[in-house]
C-alpha cells in the first residue's frame, strides 16, 4: 500500500460528497487497485464506515448500510472489490470512540490528481 497524508483542505470535493461533517486536519491517500471492506460492526468503540464518489468529487448515491447486520451475517465484510479509475472510496468511521482519520482510496491513474503541489 502507498500512503500519503495530505491536507483535509486539499480533498474539500471528496470529504464533502462522503464524510461533510469530517473536522480532522488531515487525510490520508491510498494508491490502490482494489479495497477490502472490514471492521463493519462495533467492537470496542471502533467501527469502519465506507463511502464512494467521483475523483471530481461528485456524490454515488449508495441505498446500502454495510454496518447494519450481525457481524456473523454480514455479506460485506472482508468482500474485497476492484476500484474502478474514476472512483474513490473513503473510509472513516471510529477509533476507540472518536473519529477516525479519513483513509481515501484511489486508483493508481489518478494518484496524480491528489498530490499536494509542491513548496514554492
Amino acid at each position: 500500500m502507498n500512503y500519503i497524508t495530505v491536507k483535509s483542505k486539499d480533498l474539500k470535493p471528496i470529504i464533502q460528497a462522503t464524510f461533510p461533517g469530517y473536522k480532522k486536519h488531515n487525510v490520508i491517500v491510498n494508491s490502490t487497485t482494489t479495497v477490502t471492506f472490514g471492521g463493519l460492526n462495533w467492537g470496542g468503540g471502533s467501527r469502519s464506515e465506507y463511502r464512494a464518489c467521483t475523483v471530481t468529487g461528485e456524490k454515488i448515491e449508495n441505498k446500502i448500510n454495510m454496518n447494519a447486520p450481525a457481524p456473523w451475517m454480514n455479506p460485506f465484510e472482508g468482500k474485497t472489490i476492484s476500484l474502478p479509475v474514476d472512483a474513490v472510496i473513503v473510509e472513516g468511521g471510529y477509533f476507540c470512540g472518536k473519529v477516525s482519520t479519513l483513509f481515501v482510496n484511489v486508483h493508481p491513474d489518478n494518484l496524480p490528481k491528489f498530490l499536494p503541489a509542491p513548496p514554492l
